[in-house]
């Protein structure tokens, strides 16, 4: 197997076991978001930080303070949005639902280019309205298995805010990722979203949420480690062998890995519409990621 597809995936897999884990710990009370997104993001970007370290030598510490300022605001949104959004959603949210919803990131970037002067054409229109049909799907707004209007649009907005906060994080964080490589920009956003974390955890007035029991701890060290470092590491390990277009393609594994694992250990089922909601979401955003790729390769040809 080819290291770069062996990377891949396992960066696709590891992060679809985000979502159940988190959904485990959130559903039952376990630890509350913001305390997650806090362990989650410390200890990993630590990890992130000590591997730069052993592969990039000093150059690791190479940014300038007016990048790691450029960097610290982007964490604000793919960091401290993303996560504190994502977790509060999966409190009602479903493992399954929240890992397709968040498939909906490009949609969202696709949008946010209009306002740079990039123009939607006529198969961006078509992928949105599909991605958008499903979507609704998904979530039981067409349909109506999910129950109540309110019983969906607690977790479900939510998530398709931090869907949202993660399309802001790439578009703005675009520049700084060119200057100074997706590895020390990743690094140094997961410090620094942890700090704004911190800040965030200590002057919120929410409640604070500790596990209680070995196995809450060994689930939160789980997502620090493995679909946080490791997979980030993964996917950079993955960029240098295979091309960029295939390694986003790989990352639509995710929603399907979670489906697998949501059904096997959190007991989650999905209607027959919601499987047709699935294939909408990936077909629609798979339409518009074609459709740029070619237009970056007709804009360097």
């Amino acid at each position: 197997m080819n290291a770069g597809f062996f990377w891949s995936l396992a960066s696709a897999f590891l992060w679809s076991t985000t979502f159940v884990c988190a959904r485990y710990l959130l559903a039952g009370d376990m630890v509350d978001p913001i305390t997650l997104s806090l362990l989650r993001f410390s200890v990993g970007g630590v990890l992130l930080l000590l591997l730069g370290i052993i592969l990039y030598k000093k150059d690791i510490f190479a940014i300038s303070l007016h990048d790691l300022l450029r960097v610290s605001f982007v964490a604000l949104f793919g960091m401290v949005g993303m996560s504190v959004l994502l977790f509060f959603g999966q409190k009602s949210a479903s493992a399954i639902n929240s890992s397709l919803i968040m498939q909906l990131s490009p949609v969202f970037i696709l949008f946010m280019g209009v306002f740079i002067g990039e123009r939607i054409g006529a198969a961006d229109v078509a992928g949105v309205g599909i991605s958008l049909i499903g979507t609704l799907m998904v979530v039981g707004v067409i349909g109506n298995y999910s129950g109540s209007a309110g019983s969906w649009y607690k977790g479900e907005l939510l998530v398709l805010a931090a869907a949202f906060s993660w399309a802001i994080y790439s578009v703005v964080g675009k520049g700084i990722v060119c200057k100074i490589g997706g590895y020390k920009a990743t690094t140094w956003a997961m410090l620094a979203g942890s700090v704004e974390l911190l800040i965030l955890w200590l002057f919120l007035p929410a409640p604070v949420i500790y596990p209680k029991s070995h196995e809450g701890w060994i689930i939160i060290a789980y997502l620090a480690i493995f679909p946080t470092a490791i997979a980030f590491f993964a996917w950079y390990e993955a960029m240098r062998t295979i091309s960029l277009s295939l390694l986003n393609v790989m990352q639509y594994l995710t929603p399907a890995f979670t489906i697998i694992l949501a059904m096997a250990f959190l007991h989650e089922r999905m209607q027959w519409l919601q499987w047709i909601g699935m294939v909408l979401i990936l077909a629609g955003v798979m339409i518009i990621f074609f459709r740029r790729e070619g237009l970056e390769k007709a804009r360097s040809a």
